[in-house]
Protein backbone atom coordinates (compact mmCIF):
# COMPACT_ATOMS: atom_id res chain seq x y z
CA UNK A 1 0.00 0.00 0.00
CA UNK A 2 2.86 2.39 0.75
CA UNK A 3 4.24 2.06 -2.77
CA UNK A 4 0.86 2.90 -4.32
CA UNK A 5 0.41 5.99 -2.18
CA UNK A 6 3.94 7.14 -2.89
CA UNK A 7 3.59 6.60 -6.65
CA UNK A 8 0.36 8.59 -6.65
CA UNK A 9 1.73 11.62 -4.81
CA UNK A 10 5.54 11.44 -4.90
CA UNK A 11 7.88 13.58 -6.96
CA UNK A 12 10.65 11.05 -7.67
CA UNK A 13 11.23 10.33 -11.40
CA UNK A 14 9.47 6.95 -11.12
CA UNK A 15 6.48 8.59 -9.42
CA UNK A 16 6.17 11.23 -12.13
CA UNK A 17 6.36 8.51 -14.79
CA UNK A 18 3.60 6.51 -13.10
CA UNK A 19 1.41 9.59 -12.74
CA UNK A 20 1.94 10.39 -16.43
CA UNK A 21 0.42 7.14 -17.72
CA UNK A 22 -1.99 6.51 -14.81
CA UNK A 23 -3.77 9.76 -15.55
CA UNK A 24 -4.50 8.39 -19.04
CA UNK A 25 -6.00 5.19 -17.63
CA UNK A 26 -9.20 3.80 -16.19
CA UNK A 27 -9.27 6.07 -13.11
CA UNK A 28 -8.82 9.70 -14.07
CA UNK A 29 -10.68 11.48 -11.27
CA UNK A 30 -8.53 13.77 -9.14
CA UNK A 31 -7.74 12.11 -5.83
CA UNK A 32 -9.12 8.73 -6.94
CA UNK A 33 -7.23 5.53 -6.28
CA UNK A 34 -4.87 4.38 -9.03
CA UNK A 35 -5.17 0.69 -8.16
CA UNK A 36 -5.26 -1.62 -11.12
CA UNK A 37 -3.19 -3.11 -13.92
CA UNK A 38 -1.30 -0.76 -16.24
CA UNK A 39 0.64 -1.64 -19.37
CA UNK A 40 2.86 1.24 -20.45
CA UNK A 41 6.00 1.95 -22.45
CA UNK A 42 9.20 3.05 -20.70
CA UNK A 43 8.54 6.50 -22.17
CA UNK A 44 5.22 6.73 -20.31
CA UNK A 45 2.70 6.04 -23.10
CA UNK A 46 -0.24 4.10 -21.72
CA UNK A 47 -1.01 1.01 -23.79
CA UNK A 48 -3.96 -0.29 -21.74
CA UNK A 49 -5.28 -0.46 -18.19
CA UNK A 50 -8.09 -1.81 -16.02
CA UNK A 51 -8.88 -2.61 -12.39
CA UNK A 52 -10.03 -6.22 -12.31
CA UNK A 53 -8.99 -9.63 -11.03
CA UNK A 54 -10.89 -11.43 -13.80
CA UNK A 55 -8.19 -13.40 -15.71
CA UNK A 56 -10.06 -13.19 -19.01
CA UNK A 57 -10.35 -9.41 -18.83
CA UNK A 58 -6.69 -9.11 -17.83
CA UNK A 59 -5.63 -11.32 -20.77
CA UNK A 60 -7.68 -9.17 -23.13
CA UNK A 61 -6.00 -6.00 -21.87
CA UNK A 62 -2.56 -7.55 -22.35
CA UNK A 63 -3.40 -8.53 -25.92
CA UNK A 64 -4.66 -5.04 -26.74
CA UNK A 65 -1.57 -3.51 -25.16
CA UNK A 66 0.73 -5.71 -27.23
CA UNK A 67 -1.12 -4.76 -30.41
CA UNK A 68 -0.65 -1.07 -29.62
CA UNK A 69 3.03 -1.62 -28.75
CA UNK A 70 3.61 -3.04 -32.22
CA UNK A 71 2.41 0.22 -33.80
CA UNK A 72 4.97 2.41 -31.97
CA UNK A 73 8.43 3.34 -33.15
CA UNK A 74 11.53 2.73 -31.05
CA UNK A 75 11.72 6.46 -30.27
CA UNK A 76 8.12 6.46 -29.00
CA UNK A 77 8.67 3.42 -26.82
CA UNK A 78 11.83 4.43 -24.96
CA UNK A 79 12.90 7.26 -22.71
CA UNK A 80 14.96 9.92 -24.51
CA UNK A 81 17.71 9.88 -21.86
CA UNK A 82 19.56 7.13 -20.03
CA UNK A 83 17.32 6.36 -16.99
CA UNK A 84 20.40 5.54 -14.91
CA UNK A 85 21.10 9.27 -14.75
CA UNK A 86 18.03 9.65 -12.53
CA UNK A 87 18.86 6.84 -10.10
CA UNK A 88 20.18 9.19 -7.41
CA UNK A 89 16.86 11.06 -7.40
CA UNK A 90 14.83 7.95 -6.57
CA UNK A 91 14.27 7.62 -2.80
CA UNK A 92 12.65 4.23 -2.52
CA UNK A 93 12.14 2.82 1.00
CA UNK A 94 13.93 -0.32 -0.20
CA UNK A 95 17.14 1.52 0.64
CA UNK A 96 16.41 0.78 4.32
CA UNK A 97 16.24 -2.99 3.75
CA UNK A 98 17.95 -4.55 6.83
CA UNK A 99 20.27 -6.92 4.98
CA UNK A 100 22.01 -7.97 8.22
CA UNK A 101 18.79 -8.04 10.25
CA UNK A 102 15.59 -10.07 10.32
CA UNK A 103 13.07 -10.02 7.43
CA UNK A 104 9.81 -11.94 7.78
CA UNK A 105 7.28 -12.81 5.09
CA UNK A 106 3.82 -12.18 6.55
CA UNK A 107 0.83 -14.04 5.09
CA UNK A 108 -2.72 -13.33 6.29
CA UNK A 109 -6.02 -15.10 5.66
CA UNK A 110 -9.41 -15.78 7.19
CA UNK A 111 -9.84 -19.08 8.97
CA UNK A 112 -12.74 -21.45 8.18
CA UNK A 113 -16.12 -20.65 9.71
CA UNK A 114 -19.64 -22.03 9.30
CA UNK A 115 -21.04 -21.69 5.78
CA UNK A 116 -23.05 -18.53 5.18
CA UNK A 117 -25.47 -19.23 2.36
CA UNK A 118 -26.75 -15.66 2.45
CA UNK A 119 -23.62 -14.36 0.72
CA UNK A 120 -23.91 -13.73 -3.03
CA UNK A 121 -22.07 -16.20 -5.25
CA UNK A 122 -19.76 -13.45 -6.50
CA UNK A 123 -18.40 -13.17 -2.96
CA UNK A 124 -17.26 -16.80 -2.83
CA UNK A 125 -13.70 -15.59 -3.42
CA UNK A 126 -13.73 -14.45 0.19
CA UNK A 127 -13.07 -18.02 1.35
CA UNK A 128 -9.81 -18.13 -0.59
CA UNK A 129 -8.67 -14.53 -0.08
CA UNK A 130 -5.22 -13.91 1.37
CA UNK A 131 -2.65 -11.15 1.47
CA UNK A 132 1.03 -10.69 2.19
CA UNK A 133 3.51 -8.19 3.56
CA UNK A 134 7.06 -8.07 4.93
CA UNK A 135 8.18 -7.24 8.47
CA UNK A 136 11.62 -5.71 8.97
CA UNK A 137 13.89 -5.67 12.03
CA UNK A 138 17.43 -4.34 12.28
CA UNK A 139 20.29 -6.56 13.42
CA UNK A 140 20.14 -4.95 16.87
CA UNK A 141 16.39 -5.52 17.12
CA UNK A 142 16.71 -9.15 16.00
CA UNK A 143 19.14 -9.83 18.86
CA UNK A 144 16.56 -8.45 21.30
CA UNK A 145 14.36 -11.50 20.71
CA UNK A 146 16.90 -13.43 22.83
CA UNK A 147 17.77 -13.18 26.54
CA UNK A 148 21.00 -11.30 27.21
CA UNK A 149 22.58 -14.58 28.29
CA UNK A 150 21.00 -17.30 26.12
CA UNK A 151 20.93 -20.36 28.37
CA UNK A 152 18.35 -23.14 28.35
CA UNK A 153 15.33 -22.21 30.46
CA UNK A 154 15.94 -18.47 30.37
CA UNK A 155 13.07 -16.26 29.25
CA UNK A 156 12.83 -12.73 27.95
CA UNK A 157 9.98 -10.30 27.44
CA UNK A 158 10.59 -9.04 23.91
CA UNK A 159 10.80 -5.20 23.98
CA UNK A 160 7.49 -3.40 23.63
CA UNK A 161 8.78 -1.48 20.61
CA UNK A 162 9.06 -4.76 18.68
CA UNK A 163 5.65 -6.03 19.78
CA UNK A 164 4.05 -2.70 18.88
CA UNK A 165 5.50 -2.95 15.39
CA UNK A 166 3.86 -6.33 14.99
CA UNK A 167 0.57 -5.24 16.58
CA UNK A 168 0.23 -1.90 14.78
CA UNK A 169 1.66 -2.60 11.34
CA UNK A 170 1.25 -6.35 10.76
CA UNK A 171 -1.55 -7.77 12.91
CA UNK A 172 -4.09 -5.92 10.79
CA UNK A 173 -7.06 -7.08 8.72
CA UNK A 174 -5.70 -6.81 5.18
CA UNK A 175 -6.98 -10.22 4.02
CA UNK A 176 -9.35 -8.88 1.36
CA UNK A 177 -7.66 -5.61 0.52
CA UNK A 178 -6.11 -2.36 1.60
CA UNK A 179 -6.43 -1.47 5.27
CA UNK A 180 -4.97 0.95 7.80
CA UNK A 181 -2.53 0.37 10.66
CA UNK A 182 -3.25 0.81 14.34
CA UNK A 183 -1.71 3.58 16.42
CA UNK A 184 0.26 2.70 19.52
CA UNK A 185 -2.40 4.20 21.78
CA UNK A 186 -4.86 1.70 20.27
CA UNK A 187 -2.87 -1.27 21.59
CA UNK A 188 -4.49 -2.50 24.80
CA UNK A 189 -2.52 -5.73 25.15
CA UNK A 190 0.94 -6.57 23.84
CA UNK A 191 3.12 -9.37 25.12
CA UNK A 192 5.71 -11.63 23.50
CA UNK A 193 7.96 -13.93 25.52
CA UNK A 194 10.98 -15.75 24.12
CA UNK A 195 12.18 -18.84 26.00
CA UNK A 196 15.46 -20.61 25.28
CA UNK A 197 14.68 -24.30 24.85
CA UNK A 198 18.15 -25.37 23.87
CA UNK A 199 21.68 -24.29 23.01
CA UNK A 200 23.83 -26.36 20.64
CA UNK A 201 27.29 -24.85 20.21
CA UNK A 202 26.55 -21.43 18.72
CA UNK A 203 22.88 -22.05 17.83
CA UNK A 204 20.10 -21.02 20.21
CA UNK A 205 16.61 -22.53 19.91
CA UNK A 206 13.70 -20.34 20.99
CA UNK A 207 10.02 -20.81 21.78
CA UNK A 208 7.85 -17.72 21.26
CA UNK A 209 4.49 -17.10 22.95
CA UNK A 210 2.40 -13.97 23.33
CA UNK A 211 -0.84 -12.09 22.74
CA UNK A 212 -2.06 -8.75 21.42
CA UNK A 213 -5.29 -6.78 21.43
CA UNK A 214 -5.90 -3.71 19.28
CA UNK A 215 -8.95 -1.60 18.44
CA UNK A 216 -9.62 1.76 16.84
CA UNK A 217 -12.75 2.32 18.96
CA UNK A 218 -15.04 0.80 21.57
CA UNK A 219 -18.05 -0.09 19.42
CA UNK A 220 -18.69 -3.68 18.25
CA UNK A 221 -18.21 -2.61 14.62
CA UNK A 222 -14.94 -0.78 15.16
CA UNK A 223 -11.87 -2.36 13.60
CA UNK A 224 -10.10 -4.57 16.11
CA UNK A 225 -8.07 -7.77 16.46
CA UNK A 226 -7.31 -10.06 19.38
CA UNK A 227 -4.50 -12.51 18.66
CA UNK A 228 -2.47 -15.32 20.23
CA UNK A 229 1.13 -15.76 19.03
CA UNK A 230 3.05 -19.04 19.02
CA UNK A 231 6.33 -19.77 17.31
CA UNK A 232 9.81 -21.22 17.22
CA UNK A 233 13.14 -20.01 15.90
CA UNK A 234 16.87 -20.69 15.85
CA UNK A 235 19.52 -17.99 16.14
CA UNK A 236 23.20 -18.26 15.21
CA UNK A 237 25.28 -16.40 17.79
CA UNK A 238 28.37 -16.43 15.57
CA UNK A 239 26.68 -15.04 12.45
CA UNK A 240 24.33 -12.88 14.54
CA UNK A 241 21.25 -13.80 12.53
CA UNK A 242 18.24 -16.08 12.61
CA UNK A 243 18.64 -19.36 10.78
CA UNK A 244 14.92 -20.19 11.08
CA UNK A 245 11.86 -18.29 12.25
CA UNK A 246 8.23 -19.35 12.15
CA UNK A 247 5.42 -17.81 14.17
CA UNK A 248 1.65 -18.01 13.80
CA UNK A 249 -0.86 -15.46 15.06
CA UNK A 250 -4.37 -16.83 15.45
CA UNK A 251 -7.41 -15.04 16.80
CA UNK A 252 -10.38 -12.94 15.83
CA UNK A 253 -11.06 -9.71 13.99
CA UNK A 254 -14.10 -7.47 13.86
CA UNK A 255 -15.27 -4.34 12.12
CA UNK A 256 -13.75 -2.98 8.96
CA UNK A 257 -11.77 -0.14 7.40
CA UNK A 258 -12.56 1.98 4.38
CA UNK A 259 -11.07 -0.24 1.67
CA UNK A 260 -10.64 -3.71 3.20
CA UNK A 261 -13.86 -5.16 1.72
CA UNK A 262 -15.52 -6.04 5.02
CA UNK A 263 -18.82 -4.32 4.27
CA UNK A 264 -21.61 -6.66 5.31
CA UNK A 265 -19.12 -8.85 7.19
CA UNK A 266 -18.08 -6.84 10.23
CA UNK A 267 -19.09 -9.32 12.92
CA UNK A 268 -16.33 -11.13 14.77
CA UNK A 269 -14.59 -13.79 12.69
CA UNK A 270 -11.47 -15.97 12.86
CA UNK A 271 -8.27 -14.75 11.22
CA UNK A 272 -4.63 -15.89 11.14
CA UNK A 273 -1.19 -14.70 10.07
CA UNK A 274 2.03 -16.59 9.45
CA UNK A 275 5.42 -14.93 10.01
CA UNK A 276 8.18 -16.90 8.26
CA UNK A 277 11.80 -16.17 7.44
CA UNK A 278 11.96 -14.47 4.04
CA UNK A 279 14.49 -15.09 1.32
CA UNK A 280 16.87 -12.49 -0.05
CA UNK A 281 15.71 -12.22 -3.66
CA UNK A 282 14.70 -8.92 -5.31
CA UNK A 283 11.00 -9.74 -4.98
CA UNK A 284 11.42 -10.23 -1.24
CA UNK A 285 12.87 -6.79 -0.64
CA UNK A 286 9.48 -5.12 -0.90
CA UNK A 287 9.19 -2.67 2.02
CA UNK A 288 6.52 -3.13 4.69
CA UNK A 289 3.17 -1.62 3.73
CA UNK A 290 3.34 0.72 6.71
CA UNK A 291 7.07 1.45 6.74
CA UNK A 292 6.34 5.13 7.34
CA UNK A 293 4.51 4.37 10.57
CA UNK A 294 6.12 5.59 13.78
CA UNK A 295 6.79 1.97 14.85
CA UNK A 296 9.24 1.67 11.94
CA UNK A 297 11.31 4.70 12.92
CA UNK A 298 14.31 2.64 14.16
CA UNK A 299 14.54 0.87 10.80
CA UNK A 300 14.24 3.90 8.55
CA UNK A 301 16.50 6.03 10.76
CA UNK A 302 19.21 3.40 11.06
CA UNK A 303 19.13 3.65 14.87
Amino acid sequence: MYRLQNLQTGTDPECRLFQKFAEQGHSRLAGATRQGIYVATPSGILLASLNSNDPERVADVLRRALDKWQTLSREQRLLPDDPRKQTADIKRPERFYPKDGLVLHVTSRDMPRPADNSKPAKQSWWKLAWNQDYAWFTNREARQFLPAVPQAGRRRDVPISIIHRLACAHLVDNVRGQTVPFEENQVTKARLVAEVTGVDANVVTLRLEGETRTADGEGPRNHGLEMRLLGKATYDLTDERFRTFEMVAVGSRRGGTQNNSRRGDVDEGPIAMLFALAGDGPCERVPPAFCEHRVYRPVVSGK
